[in-house]
């Protein structure tokens, strides 16, 4: 599910106004010192406001509840680096109030990862022993997982950061996957060449604004530089998914991994058709929201090769469990007329069944 545009509108619009007038009320020199209780209006606004129009705009009907809390840690960080100190001597309680309900929230997650921790060793000998259609490493985690656990947001979110270290770290000896149920839809296009400059570039700008933002506030460096070290390891991640996930049919489906991302799994018999691309190179957000983009991404932005139209709308997963329904998948393969064969061939014979 996404929010709409004019939701995001507004939630940009109301974010600016309570941090700007907030900025600005102490960095504008007024002729009367400020009311003493400035700053616990302050406080109020970015512990109580802004958590408030995160859950409205984003959190509601979309998350748990307890996604506010990490919300409102963040904004008291961020009052602290607004708000002058001399003005917060009086207020030092609420951080210790802010940091207790953080240790209840922390106790019930220890809890929660007590009991994981109990189940995994019979998850990772489950791992090993899973035979599934798709060998990829999110598959065989998830076929372990609901064999002794049940799905849960924990869960998708775990497999993305296991998944985004597995392919950064850890997957370099690893050869890519080749017989006659996959297709590469790389080689032919830029897809990694563009996150090598990605890369090249982060890189680049971490060394020489780390060292600008460490001259002004060394936390902000260092929260800034644990940001890019994180993005790093997303587009190497990316770079090995890419290579080592292509697209795998099987006798009973059709597994559409993009990357760490995106992934969508079809049954055959649930593939209305498959016909070449005759639509436009750019769709409206309308239409983007019910198609799953299977092409990987390029410098040139050409038009996919293939339609899939599906009877039914299919759920399509993202990562940290996003999902989302569409009707129709758009692919762009380095054999695409080999794999018109084989998905026309199955779904013809589903057909006939």
């Amino acid at each position: 599910m996404t929010i709409p545009k004019k939701k995001w509108l507004w939630f940009g619009l109301l974010l600016s106004l309570v941090i700007g007038s907030n900025v600005m009320v102490y960095r504008v020199e007024w002729e009367a010192p400020l009311p003493s209780g400035m700053a616990l209006g302050s406080l109020f606004d970015f512990m109580i406001t802004i958590p408030l129009l995160v859950y409205i705009f984003i959190i509601r009907k979309r998350y748990s509840l307890k996604y506010v809390l990490p919300v409102m840690i963040a904004g008291y960080g961020a009052a602290m680096l607004i708000i002058p100190q001399g003005y917060l001597a009086g207020y030092s309680f609420v951080k210790y109030i802010l940091f207790a309900g953080e240790g209840a929230f922390l106790l019930i997650e220890l809890y929660v990862i007590y009991k994981l921790m109990v189940k995994i060793p019979a998850m990772i000998k489950s791992y090993r022993a899973a035979v599934t259609e798709n060998p990829t490493l999110h598959h065989r985690m998830a076929a372990a997982w609901d064999q002794h656990m049940e799905p849960t947001r924990m869960r998708d979110i775990f497999f993305s950061e296991m998944t985004m270290y597995y392919y950064s770290l850890f997957s370099w000896r690893k050869k890519p996957l080749v017989n006659d149920q996959t297709y590469t839809y790389h080689q032919k296009t830029s897809a990694i060449a563009l996150y090598i400059m990605l890369i090249h570039a982060l890189v680049l700008e971490s060394i020489g604004f780390h060292f600008l933002l460490h001259s002004w506030n060394p936390t902000v460096a260092i929260i800034a530089l644990v940001f890019n070290v994180y993005t790093l390891l997303f587009f190497l991640a990316e770079i090995q998914a890419i290579r080592l996930c292509p697209i795998r049919m099987t006798d009973q489906h059709l597994y559409l991994q993009v990357g760490i991302v995106k992934q969508l799994t079809v049954p055959l018999e649930g593939i209305k058709s498959i016909h070449y691309y005759q639509g436009p190179e750019k769709l409206t957000k309308e239409e983007a929201r019910h198609v799953f983009d299977a092409t990987a991404a390029d410098f040139m932005k050409e038009k996919p090769t293939f339609e899939l139209e599906f009877h039914q709308p299919v759920e399509a997963r993202f990562m940290y469990g996003m999902k989302k329904r569409v009707t129709k998948a758009h692919l762009r393969l380095d054999e695409p007329q080999k794999f018109y064969s084989s998905l026309s061939e199955k779904i013809n014979t589903m057909s006939n069944i």
